[in-house]
């Protein structure tokens, strides 16, 4: 018991990892311009899919975390690193420009007229809510997870995953009173500060990479 409760206390700093990088304040104008024409109910439904897509998305490549690394001959040390200068180079790209994998879609009329009504998958759960920064995450904490404690480790980071979810979810579900309360600049500061965030994430990864490469040179 005492073990468990250790462990959830991680659970806060997985969603304060992992939410400054899905960022759901920046899909906020992508998921209001893909539904502008549908009614609340099918709105809600897009919310609530793009959601669930975003969460089975994160935990397959946290499950298929260790997987990869063994096809691909791949250290932990190695993953915690590159996971954390693409979390990195995504932070700056926040504190600097104000832009995320959101701002990076497509939502021109005739792109949006091409398309089908269901926007869940893509583009508003990939790459906008579950991008190569958030999934970069994801398989950061899972290379984290004791082999000691392999079921709770696991049980923990999804467990932060559906909570981060749950606020992307509850993010877009108010997006239009959001998106009229702070408007365009308040969103832009909002994700700068998130890339402050993001970008001490990122170097707590490399630093943890860095100290278990010197650590097996030295053994």
């Amino acid at each position: 018991m005492e073990e468990l409760n250790a462990a959830v206390k991680y659970i806060p700093a997985i969603v304060l990892g992992l939410l400054p990088i899905m960022n759901p304040l920046s899909t906020i104008p992508l998921f209001l311009a893909l539904t502008k024409h549908m009614p609340e109910k099918a709105k809600d439904h897009q919310a609530r899919m793009a959601c669930f897509y975003a969460f089975a998305i994160l935990s397959a490549f946290l499950f298929l975390g260790n997987a990869i690394i063994s096809l691909f001959g791949i250290s932990l040390a190695g993953i915690r690193v590159a996971g954390g200068l693409i979390i990195l180079v995504l932070a700056f790209r926040m504190l600097f420009t104000g832009e995320t994998d959101a701002s990076t879609v497509d939502e021109s009329p005739d792109q949006i007229k091409r398309a089908t009504l269901d926007f869940s998958f893509s583009p508003l759960a990939m790459p906008s809510l579950a991008g190569p920064g958030s999934i970069a995450v994801v398989m950061g904490y899972g290379s984290q997870i004791p082999a000691d404690n392999n079921v709770i480790g696991h049980a923990i980071v999804v467990v932060g995953v559906a909570i981060t979810v749950m606020i992307a979810y509850v993010a877009l579900f108010f997006s239009s009173w959001i998106a009229r309360a702070l408007g365009e600049h308040g969103i832009e500061a909002v994700t700068k500060v998130m890339g402050f965030l993001l970008a001490c994430v990122a170097v707590q990864f490399i630093a943890s990479g860095v100290r278990e490469f010197v650590v097996s040179f030295g053994s």
